[in-house]
């Protein structure tokens, strides 16, 4: 009994702690911070230690199922959760595509390129709520520039701070006095991604960025405990999307080159887009193309129901969707020794001397699933949710702070998120 006893009451005290801090703010007094962490796939979640997610866990609300949109990549996922909207909404269809006005988009954090919907910074400044956008997609517009009250100064995604220097920025922000302090926080990490990619999901380094993490997000929860309107916040913890091992590339510009297919084409993470300037073409390159097995190929006018892309000259007049364990990246973006694959090689490159694992498949897909964390001011505790969409949490986050959403969000109210 003596040994019983004290786990019960902390387990007790812990739980009565959490229904206060769920009910001690109301939405117009509510400050809310939304770490992303790129690449935080649940996967690696499992298979390492993570206490402070476990206690994220149990005090708060959580899903594995974080479903991203198609493709399930970074800057379309990012896009997706900002706005809340569908990529056929906010423009954003892969990481590189071709406008016919603006030209090739490139992994770009400007908010110009989206076609609609608003971030989640841009409405909450509409609605006089001060905001930070630490690393986050559509921090800056090239024609306004910034959009937020507080932004960081890096404009490409190599010029990015360490993890540990992002949150740094972050508990900045909530030191500042009142008046001054952003009632949402939304930082960009770049997690597990890159070490995840090159070195496996398994590797030494993956898990070394993993643990790397979850000691990030400590900081941060020990600094806003510290606060003395600590009641008063709530804090997310998500990612983009998740990953799955590889072994393949394909090698698109053989295969077009094999079969005589006259179109321009780029290519991101598992998918590649075609265009072409002469659309009598298309039926032949279908026909060239249907018979592999390694990938699907969709017409633009005949998508899936979840892939949401639209039909929209930024969608290629053809999709290949490659299957696992195989991807797609452009041989040009592979390092430089390698780059006469790309002509001169096979159709299928293998892939473990470069990348080990990847994402962007469609999101039925096991293993590309992201995870989701909700822990204080309006969250229940220990409560396990089901599943949650990328485009809910930009109503939800709007939810919390108790304004309106975006404009045009497709996304609801992850309501088993949030304490009744």
């Amino acid at each position: 009994m003596n040994g019983v006893a004290p786990r019960f009451s902390a387990s007790l005290c812990g739980a009565l702690l959490a229904a206060l801090l769920a009910a001690r703010a109301d939405a117009g007094e509510r400050t809310v911070v939304v770490l992303l962490f790129d690449g935080l796939a649940p996967a690696l979640v499992d298979a390492n230690p993570m206490p402070t997610l476990e206690r994220l866990r149990r005090e708060g609300a959580w899903t594995h199922h974080m479903v991203p949109a198609f493709p399930t990549i970074s800057l379309v996922n990012q896009t997706t959760i900002s706005t809340g909207c569908w990529p056929e909404h906010h423009g954003i269809v892969t990481n590189v595509f071709l406008d016919p006005q603006r030209g090739q988009y490139d992994h770009s954090h400007d908010a110009d390129w989206l076609t609609g919907c608003e971030h989640l910074h841009q409405a909450a400044e509409r609605q006089r709520v001060k905001t930070a956008a630490l690393g986050w997609v559509g921090r800056f517009s090239g024609a306004q520039g910034d959009l937020a009250t507080y932004t960081s100064a890096e404009r490409v995604f190599t010029e990015f701070p360490t993890d540990a220097q992002r949150a740094d920025q972050v508990i900045r922000m909530l030191s500042l006095p009142d008046g001054e302090r952003p009632r949402l926080i939304l930082a960009y990490f770049q997690g597990p991604d890159g070490k995840a990619h090159f070195n496996g999901m398994d590797g030494d380094a993956t898990r070394q960025a993993v643990v790397e993490t979850d000691a990030v997000i400590a900081r941060i929860l020990a600094a806003v405990e510290a606060l003395p309107f600590r009641r008063d916040v709530t804090l997310l913890v998500t990612t983009d999307h998740g990953m799955v091992p590889v072994t393949y590339n394909v090698n698109v510009r053989k295969i077009l080159n094999n079969h005589g297919i006259a179109a321009r084409f780029v290519s991101s993470g598992t998918t590649s887009f075609l265009y072409f300037d002469d659309p009598a073409q298309i039926d032949g390159a279908m026909a060239e193309l249907e018979p592999y097995e390694e990938f699907d190929v969709v017409r633009k006018s005949a998508q899936p129901a979840d892939w949401h892309l639209g039909r929209g000259p930024r969608v290629g007049d053809v999709i290949i969707s490659a299957k696992p364990p195989y991807f797609i990246e452009d041989i040009s973006r592979w390092p430089r020794w390698t780059r006469w694959l790309g002509t001169w090689g096979p159709e299928f490159v293998w892939s473990g001397f470069a990348l080990k694992a990847t994402h962007g498949y469609p999101p039925d897909t096991p293993g590309v699933e992201g995870v989701l964390y909700a822990w204080g001011s309006g969250i229940p505790a220990g409560h396990a949710v089901e599943s949650v969409r990328a485009i809910d949490i930009h109503p939800t986050v709007t939810r919390l702070l108790g304004i309106n959403a975006g404009d045009n969000v497709d996304g609801k109210v992850a309501a088993g998120l949030l304490a009744r």
